[in-house]
């Protein structure tokens, strides 16, 4: 171990402070530690005291020095230099402002002022009270933990306090939008004003988001060119990426209309024409489109990226390529949030399935239950008897001619039959293979038999 006192030069002149160089056998170079004293004794005492502090940090014993100074610090400063971390590192704007609101909420929602006061139990007392959305919880406990965990890089947390903490189920993840059928995207398209319209039909062939919508100039538009397209510079794309979408040419007539004469190429293209919820939610309105459904979904300007993936997937796109198209990194993100299983042609696909018939098997088409047909001329109602003989699962009821007396004796027998199967309790060897099954337990035989009352008594 290396430590001594030295009195540093400043522009060929010694300083009146003291500083150390300190060297312990697990660091790989000297360090210069500052000790803002003039007293030599004060700064040899200071210098033996940081050499335990270091020691003791080394090795894990006992909390670092930045570690005890940041649980004394308030959590509005860890707060402005973590959102000073995130703008250094180029963080999208939406992350930003995110980052920048919720957090200082949820502090004072919790009654939290300094790191100590984070605690597990606190946040889950306070998230069991809030009657916020499982989705809004479950965010702002993410937004929490980035900043924990920013924390941690900077050494100003040892462990994260909320390690024990679950995020809430949330059953109805990705799915509270729903997308647009054919027909109720057509009545949008023809009931909304005509610059909305452009909005609402680039968004449903290109799956562009309304920031990057917001964004796009008339230079990022190729619409003379052998394969019209649009760019999105990486600056307005989520993922940092720039990324080539091909126009269908319906679009390209409709931007090519829309263009003005004297628009320049700087100039941005949809920028003031984005519609706010009401406004959306007018034209929903207007095409006779509810703004949500029986099932608690919506549908909103994002719902139109959700229907663009969802016709990629009705109409045969493969995942990979809608995946591509969509700018997804992760295929369940795809299948399972952006596509809409209730607007897919599951019976018609169904239907293209091979014909697979067992070999010699008889096709036999439902039979319908016979109508009870009248009585011929001069019969009554007590002049039927059922065959017991026929078919006893479908009760086919066969008519004829009996005498009071046949009736009364042959209903008592029939009677006194089902009496005996009802209290038989006895098992009877299987034909096939000799072993005893259970006998079914005798079910509830409905007669259709209409018979004169003189024939009961």
């Amino acid at each position: 171990m290396i430590a001594f006192l030295f009195q540093p030069r400043r522009k060929g002149s010694k300083s009146r402070l003291w500083a150390a160089r300190i060297r312990l056998e697990e660091w790989p170079k000297v360090r210069y530690f500052p000790l803002h004293v003039t007293d030599k004794r004060v700064a040899d005492q200071k210098m033996h005291a940081l050499v335990v502090e270091l020691e003791r940090e080394t090795h894990g014993v006992g909390i670092p020095k930045p570690t005890r100074e940041a649980l004394r610090t308030s959590l509005k400063d860890h707060h402005a230099a973590f959102i000073a971390g995130c703008e250094a590192a180029k963080l999208s704007r939406n992350t930003l402002n995110k980052y920048r609101h919720c957090l200082p909420k949820l502090f004072d929602r919790c009654g939290w002022t300094t790191i100590r006061d984070v605690t597990a139990s606190s946040f889950t007392d306070w998230r069991e009270q809030s009657g916020l959305a499982p989705k809004t919880v479950n965010d702002l406990l993410g937004s929490l933990r980035t900043m924990i965990l920013w924390m941690k890089r900077k050494r100003l947390l040892v462990a994260d306090p909320l390690t024990e903490v679950r995020k809430v189920s949330n059953p109805n993840v990705g799915g509270f939008r729903r997308s647009l059928s054919v027909d109720e995207i057509h009545r949008l398209l023809a009931k909304s004003p005509r610059h909305r319209a452009v909005v609402y039909q680039t968004i449903l062939y290109t799956g562009l988001r309304r920031a990057e919508m917001n964004g796009l100039k008339w230079d990022d538009f190729k619409l003379t060119e052998a394969h019209p397209h649009v760019r999105v510079p990486s600056s307005l794309s989520k993922n940092r990426k720039e990324s080539i979408h091909h126009l269908r040419p319906e679009l390209v007539d409709t931007l090519s209309a829309f263009r003005p004469t004297d628009a320049r190429p700087e100039d941005f293209v949809f920028r003031g024409l984005m519609p706010r919820i009401p406004t959306f939610k007018g034209d929903l309105a207007s095409a006779g489109i509810p703004f949500e459904d029986a099932r608690g979904r919506r549908i909103d300007i994002h719902a139109l990226r959700k229907t663009f993936g969802t016709l990629l997937a009705a109409f045969g796109v493969s995942p990979r390529v809608t995946m591509e198209l969509m700018r997804h990194s992760d295929m369940k993100l795809t299948m399972g949030v952006y596509t809409d299983v209730t607007q897919l042609p599951v019976i018609a696909e169904a239907a293209r399935l091979p014909s697979l018939n067992i070999p010699n098997t008889p096709k036999t088409a439902p039979q319908p239950r016979p109508p009870i047909l009248p009585l011929p001329e001069g019969k009554v109602a007590g002049d039927a008897h059922i065959d017991a003989q026929g078919d006893a699962q479908t009760g086919v009821a066969a008519f004829r001619e009996l005498s009071p007396a046949d009736a009364e004796s042959e209903i008592s027998e029939l009677r006194n039959a089902l009496e005996i199967v009802a209290l038989r309790h006895k098992k009877a060897p299987c034909g096939d293979t000799g072993r005893f099954f259970k006998l079914e337990r005798a079910k509830r035989l409905e007669l259709s038999i209409r018979v004169r009352p003189s024939c009961l008594l």
